[in-house]
């Protein structure tokens, strides 16, 4: 019985340092990539930066369970955690302005270089939004996109051709621009 306890520990050390070596990677590779389509996604780099650590903490904590395509995962986890958060707020504002109050809005930037670009992403149904970043910013297969967020291939398509829609006309391209 000793026995297997120090084996038991032998492996989840091994585990642990796999996926420390998997984390590692990923903020090499991807997690600046990934945080600034966060912000995208949220409107705000702070809580993007905030429902990033969240989805590593939880990646971490999840060592002894394999994770397929830990980017893609990050993402989704992250993005659910932003809104968790945002909804939060909303609520919290609402019921503020129910009981009289006044509540304080994040106003942070997050610095997208093309504003329009930015307000354009933002105008988009959250879930527009998502699919739109994590395919077109994050590089991310449609089939990828479908597996991570639960949702046939057809739904990610017909979103992606929403999104694009919107944000034709959010910016006013046009036929003509050859960008449609």
């Amino acid at each position: 019985m000793r026995r297997r306890s120090v084996l038991a520990t032998i492996d989840r050390s091994d585990t642990e340092r796999r996926r420390a070596a998997e984390i590692e990677t990923f903020m090499g590779q991807h997690a600046r990539r990934i945080l600034g389509a966060l912000t995208l996604i949220t409107g705000n780099r702070s809580t993007a930066e905030d429902a990033l650590q969240d989805a590593l903490v939880k990646a971490w904590r999840r060592h002894d369970e394999p994770i397929e395509q830990l980017a893609a995962w990050i993402t989704v986890v992250a993005t659910n955690s932003a809104r968790s958060g945002w909804r939060r707020s909303n609520a919290e504002a609402r019921a503020l302005t129910k009981v009289g109050g006044r509540a304080a809005m994040n106003q942070d930037s997050p610095g997208v270089p093309d504003e329009a670009l930015h307000r354009a992403l933002r105008s988009l149904p959250e879930r527009e939004r998502q699919v739109a970043v994590m395919h077109y910013v994050l590089d991310q297969s449609v089939a990828t996109v479908a597996h991570e967020l639960g949702i046939a291939e057809g739904s990610v398509k017909t979103l992606l051709f929403r999104a694009r829609q919107h944000l034709a006309s959010e910016l006013r391209i046009t036929e003509e621009d050859g960008l449609v």
